[in-house]
């Protein structure tokens, strides 16, 4: 497979629906980090599968890893190596599920009155990775705040994917790169925020002088 330079790409941010280019060049295909070695891939997503109640087609390589330059606005176009990190993203709406209606419990009972100021910028910073369609399972912290019985389904999540992805080092052909997962609840979620991406990658573009400007 042929991967697209970086000036193909951003000829591409110019002339194509950014959902075209988002399922093409981001969540499609084999990822750049395992072009000479296939194998790799099955490894990662057999190990992911094992470790995680989620299925092969949940997983998705995105990012630097997918593409081979970074497509985060403040990076662009920085080249894939080996000390960048490998994005990964899971979609699977139970998990997804269950981290809302377990936050849901527990602040429900609490949702007239006013939270002490840890919890309150913690159901924050929630709300807001619930409005946005993913959580990062293995960052959510749980320090500081009550009633932490009622959130140990999520506590429980959070450590099962911290290890799960921790241990795709394990894999020597995996070992130097920093794996970290998102958790969307649909495909459609994961698109709208790779578009506002793209969006934003396209902005920079054109400030640029359009693709014949990009290095």
């Amino acid at each position: 497979m042929t991967f697209p330079t970086v000036r193909e790409f951003a000829q591409a941010l110019e002339t194509q629906p950014l959902d075209d280019v988002a399922r093409n060049f981001i969540l499609g295909g084999t990822p750049y980090v395992f072009r000479d070695d296939p194998a790799a891939l099955e490894h990662l997503i057999a190990h992911l599968t094992a470790e995680l109640p989620v299925g092969e087609d949940d997983i998705r390589i995105i990012g630097s890893a997918r593409i081979g330059f970074s497509l985060d606005p403040t990076n662009f176009p920085r080249p894939f190596g080996s000390g960048s990190d490998l994005d990964i993203v899971v979609v699977n709406a139970d998990l997804f599920d269950l981290v809302w209606y377990t936050m849901l419990k527990w602040h429900y009972p609490r949702r007239i009155g006013s939270l002490p100021s840890t919890e309150r910028r913690w159901s924050t910073t929630r709300r807001k990775e619930l409005y946005w369609g993913w959580f990062r399972p293995e960052a959510i912290r749980y320090s500081g705040l009550s009633r932490l019985a009622m959130l140990a389904p999520v506590q429980e999540l959070s450590t099962q994917w911290f290890n799960a992805f921790q241990s795709l080092s394990v894999y020597p052909e995996l070992a130097p790169y920093q794996a970290s997962g998102r958790l969307y609840r649909s495909w459609e979620h994961v698109l709208m925020y790779h578009v506002d991406g793209l969006r934003q990658l396209r902005e920079i573009v054109v400030e640029l002088g359009g693709a014949s400007g990009v290095q």
